[in-house]
């Protein structure tokens, strides 16, 4: 019973890859896909599969669990990394095999120039994605975006309520906002990813049938309702406005009981290589991404303040090399850690 079950969640995440990653396919796209497949699956190389580039930290939130909190106050447009900066980063990635990198903050969305970074990237064959709270992404942006071969946009949604998620977000009127993204994105063909996170007021009744009332499974009803592509779910990250309050990570068993009881074909875990063997694996630990702060700072990921270099300075590779054969990372390698307070960091 357990081999079918396990059988029916690899098919289903094969389904959600496929909705996710075939839509609007290039031949460009295409073949990096199948090089980074050969290179990091055949040949054991060590590529990550992903980079999330922090482009701004600027933002029109205040979220209460921002994970980039202690960062917001140092925002400064005048010191962010160029358009050419970016570009030149584009290339180096795509040089290396990386295939996918996604345009996160602060809200990307207010840099003025992620239309044409986005093209950039896209006509080299990378993978681009943004992660947005939808108060910029209009009709006429999602248009933008699509024709500039946008791969897919993250959309935050934090609760079915109007209120609350405004609330929580600390941005009146912002939850019109991102359900009507989510609409622009499906007249575009854009998939979209929303994205929400789990406390443990989230989980209550979640498994329990007809019983389950909890706000998680209410929150991935409306995400279907809304023709979303998929729901990218979050656990407790003990950093930013969190980084005090460990009380709030999940033990194994709470994550357990949200993977076992999401329909793999529509809803996963954070990212793509999140999960093994029902637990939660950090893909920044095990190699698969790395985080690029607004400013060119190479990082494990965005929660973790911790830097190795800028890419004003070195190369991708080199600084990529040197990360990876630093203490920090060699102790922490294939951790689960999602609290900046436990990774071992001498």
């Amino acid at each position: 019973m357990g081999f079918v079950k396990n059988i029916g969640r690899l098919a289903g995440t094969a389904v959600l890859y496929a909705k996710v990653g075939l839509s609007g396919m290039t031949p460009a796209r295409a073949y990096r896909m199948a090089r980074y497949w050969i290179s990091a699956h055949l040949l054991g190389m060590n590529i990550p599969w992903l980079i999330e580039f922090s482009v701004t930290y600027r933002c029109q939130c205040k979220c209460t669990h921002c994970s980039v909190g202690d960062y917001l106050n140092k925002a400064n447009k005048a010191d962010e990394v160029t358009t050419e900066q970016i570009k030149k980063l584009l290339d180096e990635a795509a040089a290396l095999g990386i295939p996918k990198v996604d345009f996160f903050g602060g809200e990307p969305l207010i840099r003025e120039d992620i239309v044409e970074l986005t093209r950039y990237g896209a006509k080299k064959g990378l993978y681009m994605s943004v992660t947005t709270n939808a108060w910029l992404l209009t009709k006429e942006v999602a248009a933008q975006l699509k024709r500039a071969g946008i791969g897919c946009i993250n959309i935050s949604l934090d609760s079915v309520s109007e209120e609350k998620h405004d609330s929580l977000r600390g941005l009146p009127g912002l939850y019109k906002k991102a359900i009507n993204g989510v609409r622009y994105c499906y007249e575009e063909g854009i998939p979209c990813i929303l994205s929400t996170y789990v406390t443990r007021n989230r989980i209550i009744n979640l498994g329990k049938g007809k019983e389950d009332n909890s706000q998680l499974t209410k929150i991935i009803s409306l995400a279907k309702e809304l023709k979303g592509t998929a729901i990218r779910i979050l656990f407790p990250i003990i950093s930013g406005k969190w980084e005090h309050d460990q009380a709030k990570e999940f033990t194994d068993e709470e994550k357990r009981l949200v993977i076992e009881n999401i329909d793999p074909s529509f809803a996963f875990i954070e990212g793509a290589y999140s999960v093994r063997n029902k637990k939660k694996v950090c893909q920044s630990l095990s190699g698969k991404m790395f985080n690029i702060s607004p400013y060119g700072d190479i990082q494990l990921c965005v929660t973790f303040p911790d830097t190795f270099g800028n890419i004003k300075d070195k190369s991708l590779q080199k600084l990529l090399k040197e990360m990876y054969s630093h203490p920090v990372y060699r102790k922490n390698k294939n951790g689960s850690c999602c609290s900046t307070a436990g990774l071992v960091r001498k």
